[in-house]
């Protein structure tokens, strides 16, 4: 029962976070609760999924890069400069979220998109911390 009552508590800090303190764009609940990070699964059987939640969130101007920070899930000052100036959201997940290999397929396609929109510009700014970057990074080079 108490870990149950911390993943809802969590999940509406969460929400809370990105219509407190994100873009100056709020998302509405339907549009929060209709992305694609938010179809990504507990179970890898649907990661295959993942690229193309990315692709709608895109489209529909409502990509997400994937934060995991744990029981204590942290947001700076710079995050919401950041979310402002390239148009996308942070999403903490704190220590429960979708399976790690779905949540770096979906970072991935949206890395792809900041490159292809911004160049590396967005790569000096960007949290350090979201899932995958550094490996993707790595690989790039």
């Amino acid at each position: 029962m108490q870990i149950l009552v911390f993943i809802l508590i969590t999940s509406s800090l969460t929400f809370s976070t990105l219509s407190v303190v994100g873009q100056q764009r709020k998302l509405t609940l339907e549009e929060y609760s209709s992305s694609g990070v938010n179809k990504l699964t507990f179970y890898s059987a649907e990661c295959a999924k993942a690229s193309s939640l990315a692709e709608i969130d895109i489209v529909k101007q409502m990509p997400f890069l994937v934060l995991k920070s744990g029981l204590a899930p942290q947001a700076f000052a710079s995050d919401t400069t950041f979310e402002n100036t390239y148009g996308v959201f942070y999403k903490e997940t704190g220590c429960v979220g979708p399976v790690q290999e779905c949540v770096v397929l979906y970072n991935q396609r949206i890395f792809e998109y900041l490159m292809d929109t911004y160049g590396n510009r967005w790569m000096r700014t960007v949290r350090k911390d979201v899932v995958g970057f550094r490996e993707w990074k790595k690989k790039r080079k």
